[in-house]
């Protein structure tokens, strides 16, 4: 399979320094790394390597150089793929910005300082004296890397290529919460235990009921420390209509935001498929759809009709 970069890492050069960017987020919290982010949907990773330098350093870059492909397993986000560029400056005047303190720094240092991300020591170096692109992986247990395999490219890999998004395993963190579409992940022991035991709208609801609305369905989770805290479901047709459902986050892990987060998340999977209609049902939750969904009131509420089986 073709591998798809989500992500993009840009080193910017002005003689015989690097700028680094002081993560003061996850992943990789106290450390010197690149710049970079996110590949937005329909970008190149070229395109959103540019972004992503004026974004985070205020520098304008017309043609960032790839410089390689970075993947991993077993690291404190799920596996992923990053493009690697690399661009020079004519100036050291970057802008400040949110993800942490930039600062230049001398090549030799960043390529191995102990306050560096320890896999940039790998590519880094190879980088910097010219060599050409490289598909660099690394493997980690309990937070230590434990194995590096530095591979030619795929031949069929293209850097031209518009990011589309995978949302049946499309996951994102925010601190030590994970929230992701995956089904391989959801505890349906936690699921069925607040739906059918504590929800309002799901009282005794079977639990092979619960398995099999969960396979015909859009379904997120959020995480905390492996463990699932929170859940929603999508049922819809993924192009013209999708009725949010089932909502729930744990009474331990109330008031921390996950509620939204589920909201905005479902809201932009419903965006990305271009559905038109999204639906819900709450008894006392109308102002946190509202205010983080952008739910309204039917404008025609005599329009619509139910139906429920005769007894």
């Amino acid at each position: 399979m073709t591998i798809q970069p989500g992500f993009t890492l840009c080193f910017l050069l002005h003689g015989d320094q690097v700028l680094m960017l002081h993560r003061r987020f996850p992943p990789n919290q106290g450390l010197w790394n690149g710049v970079g982010g996110h590949i937005e949907p329909g970008e190149t990773p070229q395109e959103a390597a540019i972004r992503e330098i004026t974004e985070e350093t205020g520098y304008q870059v017309d043609a960032p150089q790839f410089a390689g492909l970075l993947t991993w397993d077993g690291f404190e986000i799920p596996p992923g793929a990053i493009a690697i560029f690399i661009a020079e400056v004519g100036d050291k005047n970057f802008a400040t910005n949110h993800e942490g303190e930039l600062a230049w720094q001398p090549r030799d240092w960043a390529c191995g300082a102990p306050e560096v991300v320890d896999n940039i020591h790998v590519f880094l170096p190879k980088i910097l004296a010219g060599e050409e692109p490289l598909h660099y992986h690394f493997s980690y247990r309990d937070r230590v890397r434990v194995k590096d395999v530095i591979t030619p490219l795929e031949e069929d890999f293209k850097l031209d290529k518009p990011y589309q998004l995978s949302w049946d395993i499309f996951e994102e963190q925010k601190g030590d919460f994970l929230l992701s579409f995956d089904k391989e992940r959801l505890q349906v022991d936690v699921i069925q235990d607040f739906l059918a035991g504590q929800s309002y709208w799901a009282q005794s609801r079977p639990r092979d009921v619960i398995e099999r609305s969960i396979k015909n369905s859009i379904c997120l989770g959020i995480y905390h420390q492996g463990a699932q805290v929170a859940f929603a479901r999508l049922v819809t047709d993924r192009a013209t209509f999708a009725w949010l459902c089932d909502v729930f986050v744990g009474e331990g892990q109330r008031g921390q935001g996950l509620g939204k987060w589920l909201v905005d998340a479902a809201c932009r999977y419903c965006d990305s498929q271009g559905i038109k209609r999204t639906l819900l049902a709450t008894r006392d939750a109308q102002g946190l759809y509202e205010k983080y969904g952008g739910f309204e009131y039917f404008d025609n509420p005599s329009f619509w009709m139910t139906r429920f089986p005769k007894e």
